[in-house]
């Protein structure tokens, strides 16, 4: 059985798209569930028939109301879907094939397209300061030389968590002390750790409204989340150079 569960604030329209994608080319018993994270918008009363709503009274970001609609899941397979994400036809069945074929997938993530059709970012390797350098600065346009392979189908280490498809054996609640990113990066990692496959699933394309949910991509936000999960991951020394070095190209 799948889970769709879409965490969502104060986005009802783009929620309401969103659903009705997943409704009309969703596999047989999967369920849907929307976590309204308190929004003043009317989600609630939105939503069409056969989506099931989680109500939160108190807004408190992406990963609590994910946390939350996980644990209201009862799927095998669990996908996390931002409200801003359109599944193609097929893309739901593609990531039940994929888990169906690899026993040792836990995590899958879409192939991710722009709304005019050209590639997203759908993951990558374990980022590195150059990576960070590009993601918070002009610098991003040259982002390619720094993917290390972001994209490819095989051997990623993270997949993007707008549409993020995992075993439920492999589940560990999102940190929620990050504001709105990185997330993703710290849940793969450590399902990698503990010997699950982490790939890109090609056949599962979803149409992401990058940043539309926050209203446009956050600088600040993405810099300190990035230098709250490198403090983590690559200890205190490297964190004293890296908020040096990404404030100064924040600014760029």
């Amino acid at each position: 059985m799948l889970s769709v569960v879409i965490p969502t604030f104060n986005t009802a329209s783009m929620t309401l798209g969103c659903c009705r994608a997943v409704l009309s080319s969703m596999p047989e018993g999967t369920e849907v569930i929307v976590v309204d994270d308190g929004s003043t918008d009317g989600t609630a009363s939105m939503m069409p028939a056969g989506v099931r709503v989680v109500r939160l009274d108190v807004n408190r970001g992406f990963a609590a109301a994910a946390n939350r609609g996980v644990a209201e899941s009862r799927g095998e397979i669990v996908l996390l879907l931002n409200s801003d994400a359109i599944v193609q036809h097929g893309a739901l069945q593609a990531f039940l094939d994929a888990f169906d074929a690899d026993p040792k997938l836990g995590v899958a993530g879409a192939r991710l397209l722009n709304e005019d059709g050209t590639a997203q970012w759908s993951g990558g390797r374990t980022p590195t300061l150059a990576w960070m350098i590009g993601a918070v600065s002009r610098l991003g346009r040259f982002a390619k030389h720094f993917r290390r392979g972001n994209g490819e189908a095989r051997g990623v280490d993270w997949v993007s968590g707008a549409a993020m498809a995992f075993r439920r054996e492999v589940w560990e609640p999102l940190n929620e002390r990050y504001l709105f990113y990185c997330q993703d990066i710290e849940f793969c990692l450590r399902a990698s750790q503990r010997g699950w496959r982490v790939r890109i699933v090609d056949d599962a394309k979803v149409v992401h409204g990058l940043g539309k949910t926050i209203g446009g991509k956050d600088v600040g936000k993405l810099r300190d989340d990035l230098l709250m999960w490198g403090k983590a991951y690559y200890g205190r020394g490297w964190w004293l150079l890296a908020r040096v070095v990404l404030r100064v190209f924040d600014r760029t």
